[in-house]
């Protein structure tokens, strides 16, 4: 039996960590002997950890502390494999200094060009830009493998960052669709029923700079001309909540747009939408696009990586492929004025959202992880 360890700095409320949760539980446990490593041991996605996989995790608040705790836990369980999501050459650095002949793999969701131009992060600075750009085309080629999500993804890393395509395999993000059915009939929070009408928008994601919630906002504001009775309902948390607070107020869509916070369960919320809408600067995947698909719910999306392998434009979604308030407006009135294309699209995203079944991926990543230990 072989044995593999799935490394991530939390299993916080994110795609990475939930993706990393499904695979790790779905790996055929008579082939591998799973462990899971923290760098903090919290997150709401703990609960759906099994048993059956050892978790450990770290004690230590700085980097170097949490080096040398996984270090020492890699040369005490010897695994054949690492796999990190995220926190890539912390993980790296263990692994190789642990002397233990491990392989490394990354599994990587974000186009890391766009990454290093996100003002969520704290290269803003130019200098700050070239140096992590340095130090990612360095670290990426010491990685045995890179698992990306797109193949946007995968272009990225080869363009910018010089890493061979000989090391990278495109595996989409999973679906677990049994889960997904059932957490959809869930009821909605009390308030959030009160305030739902339809036609309802639905949109998911950190409050974050990168997904670009200020264009969906404006977008309202333009479709609410054409569709007066048209609700848009935000799921998620960051610190872009009093930015975008002041926006609904300011452009007088207190009673169409509400901010529900974060969503252990956002799928009762997807599966009741008319239409979900994400307007992300970039995306690698778009984990939530898939999910709203296989709930039955078209969707519309800015272009970007990761969607253009997901959606297919006017089949089972829109894409729109000019960021701006007016394309995204026009989209969103499209789909929801239009019964039967509307009906048409829900039934295509529900059969196109098939494909990323968590045992099929999951399976890619059994055969795949088999062929790198062999």
């Amino acid at each position: 039996m072989k044995r593999v360890c799935f490394v991530l700095p939390s299993l916080a409320g994110g795609g990475a960590e939930r993706v990393a949760v499904q695979v790790l539980s779905a790996l055929d446990v008579s082939r591998w002997d799973r462990s899971m490593y923290l760098f903090k041991r919290e997150g709401p996605y703990l609960a759906d950890l099994p048993k059956s996989v050892r978790l450990a995790s770290s004690t230590s608040g700085s980097r170097v502390g949490r080096l040398i705790e996984l270090r020492r836990f890699i040369r005490e369980t010897r695994p054949d494999l690492v796999v990190s999501f995220l926190s890539y050459f912390t993980v790296l650095a263990a692994a190789r200094t642990a002397g233990v002949g491990v392989r490394v793999v990354f599994v990587l969701g974000t186009p890391m060009s766009a990454f290093l131009s996100d003002a969520d992060y704290h290269w803003k600075a130019a200098s700050h830009r070239t140096l992590f750009s340095l130090v990612t085309r360095a670290g990426y080629n010491l990685a045995d493998a890179i698992a990306t999500t797109s193949r946007g993804v995968s272009e990225d890393l080869m363009q910018h960052f010089g890493v061979r395509e000989s090391v990278i395999k495109v595996v989409h993000n999973p679906i677990d669709f049994a889960a997904l059915t059932n957490a959809s009939a869930e009821p909605l929070e009390p308030a959030d029923e009160r305030a739902w009408k339809h036609p309802a928008i639905v949109s998911a994601g950190r409050l974050a700079e990168a997904k670009n919630y200020p264009l969906l906002i404006e977008a309202m504001a333009l479709l609410r001309r054409r569709v007066p009775a048209a609700r848009l309902f935000i799921l998620g948390q960051g610190d872009q909540e009093a930015r975008l607070r002041q926006q609904i107020a300011s452009l007088g869509l207190a009673d169409a747009v509400r901010l529900c916070g974060f969503q252990r369960n956002p799928w009762k919320y997807i599966a009741r939408a008319d239409v979900f809408a994400l307007t992300s600067r970039y995306e690698g995947f778009g984990n939530v696009l898939v999910e709203a698909m296989a709930c039955g719910v078209p969707v519309v999306v800015t272009r970007s990586p990761g969607p253009l392998e997901i959606v297919r434009d006017n089949v089972d979604g829109v894409i729109v492929p000019e960021h701006t308030a007016a394309a995204v407006a026009a989209a969103l009135e499209t789909v929801l004025t239009d019964d039967g294309r509307r009906a048409s699209m829900a039934a295509a995203a529900k059969e196109a959202s098939r494909r990323f079944a968590l045992p099929t991926i999951a399976g890619q990543y059994d055969s795949w992880f088999s062929e790198l230990v062999a």
